[in-house]
């Protein structure tokens, strides 16, 4: 019994290392990137030899479900609150007064 649960603690040790090394692998690969920059000189006189029109792109439409199952949710959703306020109210109105008989 003692062996087994000493095997067993030796198993769970070992997987924690290779999880802590796995997780850390992607940092110690990661080379270091300093400070080198690179700086160009653009002249503002410069023109693009071909001219590019840039394509007009119609506006988009909102798909089916943002357009009609959330604002049916959100109706829906409403009407449950609404419906249950007012079946709670009739409820606890109906057992709060007794009409005695004599």
């Amino acid at each position: 019994m003692m062996r087994a649960r000493s095997l067993m603690q030796k198993a769970v040790l070992v997987a924690v290392l290779a999880a802590l090394f796995l997780l850390a692998l992607p940092a110690m690969a990661q080379e270091d990137q300093g400070s080198t920059t690179t700086s160009s000189v653009v002249s503002e006189n410069l023109t693009p030899a071909v001219p590019i029109e840039t394509p007009v792109t119609p506006p988009a439409t909102p798909d089916w479900t943002y357009r009609y199952l959330i604002p049916t949710g959100l109706v829906l959703a409403g009407l449950v609150v609404v419906v249950t306020s007012i079946r709670y109210f009739t409820n606890v109105v109906r057992k709060r007064y007794r009409i005695v008989e004599e």
